[in-house]
């Protein structure tokens, strides 16, 4: 059998206010082609459909558009799981519509049976080509319920090892008497954060930064870790929620297909796209990267001042017809607007390339770094919301209080910081 496996599309992500209509278009686009061409009988979408819990009527409209268009499609079995972006509700509301076109869709795992998380898969000719044991996001509430009255006292560090772990084991008897002895693949899904990564997160600990300075917890979120020990002996785990493809604990069948698109320009350097599973009659596993057309280029430009003056030059004189997205990510320097300092070099660049973020360099942008640091403790005890603010604000727009840039951002940006902080 052969199926794709994606995840983490966030369908209504606008990241930087950037439309991505276009963009995402492009990839379903795309998507099918492969689809067509692979002659993969299954898709498999690990979660994170869509960007926000109620996400805008264009995203919906591109979700169900592109499942349409997979009717006539060699495809023909589609299994979508939810994923922490995701609202269960949602993605449920259409699951009975959806399931005339053989697209299983398990949203939460709120009031099904486990037997209703597993699906036979099915080729062209009709035959049963495969199961598939559908587990989506679960949270947190839900990883107790799953325990014993006295395992719900356990440590949150175990809770996830072995809440999963009961999961997957009751998860795998349901698929194996739907299996029913029969010489066909198993596949499990997941979106969840698992240990013992390659490549980014590799042995990371959640206050440690990735090379690109984020912070393992800015990638991740709040999830708790998951053991490798926990995924069942299946022939493929197909996981969600990791945005770069990558295996888990180095082994080829427990996999993270990456998202398909930057969702931060501190992902725009990692290779985005999906992956093509074949397994053979011998049970045989082989894996293909295929990565996604790139519609728009999304760069993050890391040098100093001067160094990125240089560079926007040289953009200008390449020229070039795709929509290009900058993020200048600069080392402050004393005395220096970066903003001003740049922007003949900005506003000379072609139609198609914008500069829609600036991000002062983590090595430069530690909170006693950015205004604070002539205070002492007991002083920054005394400072009222307003000036605490006025800093802040400050300090993440790389700008000074007296430029026309810096007025204009604590023009439009302190007095919403201020109402927040008299409602909470």
């Amino acid at each position: 059998m052969r199926f794709i496996h994606t995840a983490d599309w966030h369908l209504g992500n606008q990241m930087h206010d950037i439309d991505r209509k276009e963009e995402y278009e492009a990839f379903f686009r795309f998507l099918k082609t492969k689809i067509v061409e692979k002659e993969a009988e299954s898709l498999i979408v690990a979660g994170d459909v869509f960007d926000t819990v109620n996400p805008s009527l264009e995203a919906r409209r591109l979700y169900y558009t592109f499942l349409a268009s997979l009717v006539e499609s060699p495809c023909k079995n589609v299994i979508i799981v939810g994923g922490n972006h995701d609202s269960s509700a949602l993605l449920d509301s259409a699951k009975e519509l959806l399931e005339v076109l053989n697209i299983r869709v398990v949203g939460s795992i709120s009031n099904l049976s486990f037997s209703e998380m597993c699906f036979e898969l099915k080729n062209s000719k009709g035959e049963v080509s495969g199961i598939c044991m559908a587990l989506p996001f679960v949270r947190e509430l839900e990883l107790r319920n799953i325990l014993d009255e006295k395992s719900k006292k356990i440590e949150d560090a175990d809770l996830y090892s072995l809440s999963y772990k009961k999961l997957y084991d009751v998860l795998f008897a349901e698929a194996e008497k739907l299996k029913a002895g029969r010489n066909i693949p198993l596949i499990a899904t997941g979106h969840l954060y698992a240990s013992d990564l390659d490549g980014r997160l590799s042995e990371k600990k959640s206050n440690e930064k990735t090379d690109d300075g984020m912070k393992v917890l800015d990638v991740l979120g709040t999830l708790g870790a998951v053991p490798p020990s926990v995924f069942p002996k299946v022939d493929y785990v197909a996981l969600g929620h990791i945005h770069y493809a990558t295996m888990v604990a180095k082994n080829p069948s427990v996999r993270y297909s990456g998202s398909p698109f930057v969702m931060g320009f501190d992902e725009a350097n990692l290779s985005h796209g999906f992956l093509c599973v074949t397994i053979d009659e011998k049970k045989s596993l082989s894996v293909e990267k295929i990565e996604s057309p790139h519609t728009f280029i999304y760069r993050r430009i890391s040098l100093s001042l001067s160094e990125i003056k240089n560079e926007l030059e040289r953009l200008k004189k390449i020229g070039g017809d795709k929509k290009t997205f900058l993020e200048l990510y600069y080392k402050k320097e004393i005395g220096v607007n970066a903003q001003e300092y740049l922007d003949e070099e900005i506003r000379s660049l072609p139609e198609n390339i914008s500069v829609v973020s600036w991000k002062i360099a983590e090595s430069e942008k530690s909170f006693f770094s950015s205004g604070f640091e002539n205070f002492d403790a007991s002083e920054i005890k005394n400072l009222d919301d307003k000036s605490v603010f006025t800093e802040l604000i400050l300090s993440k727009s790389g700008l000074e209080a007296e430029s026309e840039e810096g007025k204009a951002a604590l023009e439009k940006f302190l007095p919403l910081f201020m109402k927040i902080a008299g409602e909470a």
